[in-house]
C-alpha cells in the first residue's frame, strides 16, 4: 500500500501502520507544499480502507478495481482544483509513451474532475446543470474507451480522441463553483453519511478546504463533532494556517513533506520521464501545460504593467483562475522577472518588489482572496508609478 506516493516514508509508515491496526481517525487533515501528493495519499487511504483484502497495491478485490479508475460509488470529490493540467499531462504521456500506468493516470485525472459532477452534490440544483449535460454525457462516453480490459487505443485513434476530452473538460471547467465549497453541498454532505447505512465505508474529499465558505465550514464543522461510523472525512490542504482553530481541533492533522530537488527530479524522471534538470520541480512541470491554455503568466504579467495606466481593471473575468491552488503564486513570480531588466516596467522596481512580497505573505498567513490580492496589488502599484 501506498506505493505510489513517493518520498513520503515517515507518513507512509504512520499511516500504514494505523490502516493495519484499524486506527484511522474519522476526520484527518492532510496538508503539505503543492504537487507534494496530498489527493493521492486521501485517494490511496480510502482505498485501503474500503479494501476486501489487505490493501496491496496490486489488490484485485472490486473494492480496489473501482478505486483505480476513481469509480467507487462511495467516493466523494469537492473542492477547488486546477484539472486541466493533469489531464493535458496525462494525454501527453499516453500519446507518446503508451502504457497501463499511463492508460490508468490519464483516466484518474479526468474522473478526478467528473466526481465534481456526482448527482448527490448537485441534488436540487440540477437546473444549473444544464448547460453542462451534453459536455458530460460526451466526456464519459471518450473516457469509456480508454477503460481496460480493451487495448491501449493506437496512435492515431488517441490523436483523435484526446483533443475531444480536452474540449469537454474546459466546458465543464467553467461551470464548477468558483469560490470554494458552497454550504449546499456540505449540507448534502451531511444528510448523506447521515442516511441509510451500507456496509460499504463512506469518504468525503475535501480539496483546498482552507478555501470553503465560511458558511460551509460551519456547517461542517457539525459533521465532524461527531461523524457517523463507517465515514472518513479527508481535508486537503496547502495553508494550515488558514484551516479555523474549531476545525483543526476536530480532525488529526497529517503533514506531507517538501520533497528536495533531488527527489522531485526523480519523481519528474519516473513518473514523467522528464529529463533530469529540464524542469526544476513538480510545480513548474505541470504549470507548462496550464501556460500553454491560458496565453502564459508571463503575458498575464505584461497585461498587469501595461494596463496600470488604464482607467480598466484588466482581470475582472478570471477570478476562478486566480483561485486554482499553483496559479497565483505563479502569476507573482511573474510579475517579479521584469523588476530585474535593465528597464523595469515600473519607476521603482525595488518598492515593488517588496508589495510583491507583502502580498504573497498576506495570502499565505491570511487566506485572503487571490483575486482580491491581486486587484489590491495592481490599484497599489498605480500609486508607485
Amino acid at each position: 500500500m501506498y506505493d505510489n506516493l513517493l518520498f513520503q516514508n515517515r507518513l507512509t509508515s504512520l499511516l500504514t501502520q494505523e490502516v493495519q491496526n484499524a486506527s484511522f481517525p474519522p476526520g484527518v487533515l492532510f496538508h503539505g507544499p503543492a504537487r507534494s501528493g496530498k489527493l493521492t495519499v486521501a485517494l490511496e487511504t480510502a482505498r485501503v480502507l474500503s479494501c476486501d483484502k489487505t490493501g496491496e497495491w496490486a489488490c484485485s478485490c472490486t473494492a480496489c478495481r473501482l478505486h483505480r479508475t476513481l469509480d467507487y460509488p462511495d467516493l466523494i470529490l469537492t473542492g477547488n482544483k486546477n484539472f486541466l493540467p493533469e489531464i493535458l499531462a496525462g494525454s501527453q504521456l499516453l500519446l507518446t509513451r503508451p502504457s497501463e500506468a499511463r492508460r490508468f493516470f490519464l483516466i484518474r485525472a479526468v474522473k478526478k474532475l467528473l466526481k465534481r459532477f456526482d448527482p448527490l452534490l448537485w441534488e436540487g440544483d440540477e437546473a444549473k446543470l444544464k448547460s453542462a449535460w451534453n459536455h458530460l454525457e460526451a466526456l464519459n462516453d471518450l473516457l469509456e474507451t480508454f477503460y481496460p480490459p480493451a487495448p491501449i487505443l493506437e496512435a492515431s485513434q488517441l490523436e483523435l480522441l484526446l483533443p475531444k476530452i480536452e474540449t469537454a473538460s474546459q466546458a465543464l471547467i467553467k461551470v464548477l463553483p468558483g469560490s470554494g465549497i458552497p454550504i449546499q453541498q456540505v449540507r448534502r454532505l451531511s444528510a448523506w453519511v447521515r442516511g441509510t447505512s451500507t456496509q460499504k465505508a463512506k469518504f468525503v474529499i475535501l480539496e483546498n478546504a482552507d478555501k470553503m465558505q465560511e458558511s460551509a465550514r460551519n456547517a461542517l464543522l457539525k459533521i465532524l463533532e461527531e461523524p457517523p461510523k463507517g465515514t472518513y472525512f479527508m481535508l486537503l490542504t496547502s495553508q494550515k494556517g488558514a484551516i479555523l482553530p474549531t476545525i483543526l481541533s476536530r480532525v488529526r492533522a497529517l503533514s506531507l513533506v517538501e520533497r528536495t530537488s533531488a527527489e522531485q527530479q526523480q519523481v519528474l524522471s519516473t513518473l514523467f520521464h522528464v529529463p533530469s534538470g529540464e524542469v526544476p520541480d513538480l510545480v513548474s512541470y505541470f504549470q507548462a501545460f496550464e501556460t500553454d491554455k491560458q496565453g502564459g503568466f508571463e503575458a498575464l504579467a505584461e497585461t498587469f504593467y501595461t494596463s496600470l495606466t488604464s482607467p480598466v481593471y484588466p482581470f475582472d473575468e478570471q477570478i476562478k483562475f486566480w483561485a486554482e491552488e499553483d496559479n497565483f503564486t505563479a502569476f507573482l513570480q511573474a510579475l517579479v522577472k521584469p523588476l530585474t531588466k535593465a528597464q523595469p516596467p515600473v519607476r521603482e522596481p525595488d518598492r515593488m518588489f517588496r508589495l510583491i512580497q507583502e502580498i504573497s505573505t498576506r495570502r499565505d498567513q491570511f487566506n485572503l482572496s487571490a483575486s482580491l490580492l491581486i486587484e489590491t496589488l495592481f490599484y497599489r502599484t498605480r500609486q508607485i508609478q
